[in-house]
This record gives C-alpha cells, structure tokens and sequence, in this order.
C-alpha cells in the first residue's frame, strides 16, 4: 500500500498556536510531536517511507520537509499546490502520479492531523481495507458516534459486503446534519462518523473520477505533467506557471462530494481506534491528561482554584485564579481567552482578526524561512527588532531595500556579510550597519547556527520591500 497523507488545511480553530502560514498539523497541538509527524510515525508499520507522498500548500512545503526530515521522507514525494482547492484534485492527481508507476497501486488517504490513540487496531482496519480495495472497492472507515456532532459527516451503513466480515456497503453520505438529524443518528447503530480516512486502487478513483467529475479528472493528465522539482532545498515538486493556472481554476470539491455520494463501490468498515479530529481547542479534553481538578495546563502556568479548563502557556508567566471551562492559550504574540463551549467560534473569530487587517489572524511573529528562522522582538512607528537565526552553510539573498536600513549585531556563531563590493567576517559581538538601497548579503560560514540581532530603520518596514538579485532557493 501507498500512503498520501492530505495536509493542506488551515486548522484556524486553534489560533492562535496555528495560523495560516503555519497551520494545525505543523503545531505539537497533542504530545511532544507535531500532528503531522504523528501521522507519519503511526503508518510507517504498515507503509514504508519511501511509499508515503504527502500534499500540502506551498506556503507550508518547506517547514513540512524540515519537521518529516527525521523520518527519511523523500522530499520529491511532497507536492505543494498552489491555491486550496479541498481533496479531490489533490487525491486525484496523487492517483496519477502513483498509477504512473504502479499500475495496480493501492493508496491509503490520510488526514494529516488527527488523533489515533489505538495504533494497532488502526492498521489491522487498513489492511482489512487494502483487501477489500484490491477488489476495486471504495474502502472508508467508519466511527461509532458518541455525541451529537454537527460538524462531522456521516455514512449510513447498508448490507453486509458479499464475503466479508464486517464490511458494508455504504448506502448514504450525510454532510455536517442539524443538532435534531444529529441526535436521531446517534439513536441508530447503522449510523458512523465519516473520519476521511480511505483507501482504494488508484485506479479504481481514477475511474470514478472520471464517471463522477469528469471536469476534474480530464485535467489530471495535464496538470501532473506540469509538476517540477523546486528551486527550494530540499526540492518538492510544484507547478509550473501554465499548471498552477489550470489547477487554480478548477473547482473546489471534496472528494467525499465528487465520488463518495456517487458511487456505487463505496464499502465501509466500522473501526474503533480511538479517533479524535482535534477539530477545536475543547476537543483537548478527550486526548489529553488532566489533573485532579479536570485541567489541561502546559507551559509556564500557574493555576489556582481553576476546574475544567486548558490553560497553556509560552514563554511568560500565565496566572490563572478561579476559571472554569475557560480556554486561556498564550503565543508570542497574541492571546487567546474564551469560553471552553465557545471553541469553535474560534474560527470566526480569526475571521475579524484577518477583516481588521491585523497580521496576527494569518503568520507568527516568527517565521520559518529555508535559510533558517527570525523573530520579531518589537517595533514601533520608525523601527523593527529581529532575532534572525542562519543555519550552518546557508545563506540569504543578495538583496537590498529602499525604504529601511539595517544594523546588525552578531551574538553568536560567525557571519560573512557582503556590503556593495565589500565582504567582511564578523564573530559575536561585531557589528555592521547595511544603508538603504545598497546590496547585501548575510551568510552563515561557521559550523554553528548564527544568530544576530537585527534593528531596521525607516519609514516602511515590511517584508515586501526586498529586492532580490541572486537567491539560491529561486525567490528571484
């Protein structure tokens, strides 16, 4: 079986800990791991990571790589898509590449941020699943409702599937019911939980595909001849111009609308592996160790007379006296605090936030980049404060700016700084001041990360005043 875990989502119901640019499944929202990395350790038992592809935004490729480094994941199996366009042009265009060098490719579906707590159980039902799929099944797992959920799909199982125990044939999908169709379902055993986990051959959606999407699946072809190897590094495979436009307008479906509700080979299995879709911050309350008092508290919190709540901090301190159901989640930059029952109004929140203009709605003041990371410290009218970190042998663009200069002072490691035509090696506690609209680089030519404090000063300071000339991760 090949895996290919879907990993584009915004997650910004746990905002402010994910965000846009570095959303949900990139976030250690449950254990000392990322989700995402949590999903790939769970499958590699049954699927070796030479067989696992995964299919995210762009804006995410790079921090995704680094996190699943560690795992031997093959960077040229991550396909960054250019815009969101839900599951089935991602699906879809997965099974192509798969079918291209399997023709009887059997691939599991995977969301990248969800909670298993039973891992074996989980593969026992893949590999139920992978048999049924070699029969050119639709093959989805179902979970046993426990509440009234609103925001989960269901399926409504129908008669046992010919020769297999424990495998029904799907007879209807219901997307997100009111509370009343809701509670009636959790009254009927024959009612589950859609959890998006599937497994099929390649090309059997293919087919369906085709049957069911036709708009989508005549695009296929054309579009995964347009994927490349980036210019980043490590190198994921991207679009190029002409594919990233014809990707860009098709239309947005899930593949549970484009085939699931359609098809007539749709088979479920009923699973119980401790399933969780984390889908909002009181959703920590099934999957998370709680004290005497029934809290969920980590990070730098001290909590008195507090009951039921999740209080989580960062850096400073978080006092927290007399709370109750109450969600308290700290960052560097933004806090959030909320009715525990409120939790998914988390999302509307963050849409006022981004409708403000505020930039905390959608990236950290921190941020990834493949060079290494910065950090705003602080800024006001005519001024900016980065710690900016450089990795071992990297450097960044030569550039230069016209509304801002820069003085840089190195606290640790050692720096190659190239100023107009003059190069200089700096070591800690050097400095050098860069003028508005001369050319610059800073490199990192020490076996040690370096970090330097950044003051800018001018009139706008963004990260869109950057003119770059040369730059080895294509950004030119």
């Amino acid at each position: 079986m090949y895996g290919v875990i879907l990993a584009g989502g915004s997650g910004t119901r746990f905002w402010p800990i994910s965000r846009e640019q570095n959303p949900k499944q990139l976030q250690k929202i449950v254990g000392p791991e990322t989700m995402i990395q949590n999903t790939v350790r769970r499958l590699l038992p049954l699927i070796p990571v030479e067989k696992l592809y995964l299919v995210t935004n762009h804006r995410q490729a790079t921090e995704t790589l680094r996190q699943l480094d560690s795992y031997g994941f093959f960077s040229d199996h991550l396909i960054a898509e250019p815009s969101s366009k839900n599951t089935a042009i991602a699906i879809g265009l997965a099974a192509k590449l798969l079918i291209a060098k399997d023709a009887d490719a059997v691939m599991g579906v995977f969301p990248a941020d969800h909670v298993v707590a039973n891992s074996e159980v989980f593969i026992k039902a893949l590999q139920k699943a992978e048999t049924l799929a070699k029969k050119n099944y639709l093959v989805t797992l179902g979970i046993s409702p426990t509440r009234p959920e609103t925001g989960f799909g269901y399926i409504k199982r129908g008669a046992e599937t010919d020769g297999v125990a424990g495998a029904y044939q799907a007879e209807r999908f219901t997307e997100k019911p009111d509370l009343p169709t809701a509670k009636q379902y959790l009254e009927h055993a024959n009612y589950f939980w859609n959890c998006g986990v599937f497994v099929w051959k390649a090309s059997t959606i293919l087919e369906e595909l085709r049957r069911y999407a036709e708009n989508i699946y005549s695009q296929l072809e054309t579009i995964a001849g347009c994927l490349r190897r980036s210019k980043e590094k490590p190198g994921y495979m991207e679009l190029n111009e002409k594919g990233g436009d014809l990707f860009s307008s098709l239309p947005g479906l899930s593949i549970d609308y484009a085939v699931m509700e359609n098809s007539s080979r749709v088979v479920i299995i009923p699973a119980e592996f401790g399933w969780n879709d984390v889908g909002a911050w009181n959703a920590l309350d099934d999957v998370s160790e709680k004290d005497s008092d029934g809290n969920i508290v980590s990070g730098n919190v001290l909590a008195q007379d507090c009951k039921n709540s999740i209080i989580r901090g960062h850096g400073r301190l978080i006092a927290a006296l007399g709370l109750k159901d109450t969600v308290v989640v700290d960052s560097p930059d933004a806090l959030l605090v909320c009715a525990k029952e409120r939790s998914q109004d988390v999302k509307k929140l963050v849409e006022v936030i981004n409708a403000d203009g505020r930039p905390e709605g959608k990236q950290f003041s921190a941020a990834e980049k493949p060079w290494g990371s910065y950090t705003v410290l602080d800024s006001g009218p005519s001024y900016l404060l980065k710690r900016i970190e450089v990795l071992p042998g990297e450097v960044l663009s030569l550039q230069s700016h016209q509304h801002r200069s820069e003085h840089w002072t190195v606290v640790s490691g050692s720096a190659q700084v190239v100023r107009g035509d003059e190069t200089f090696q700096l070591k800690a506690n050097d400095s050098i001041t860069i003028p508005e609209k001369t050319k610059h680089r800073l490199g990192n030519s020490g076996a040690d990360p370096l970090v330097i404090i950044e003051i800018q000063f001018g009139n706008r300071l963004d990260e869109n005043d950057i003119a770059r000339f040369e730059d080895r991760y294509g950004r030119c």
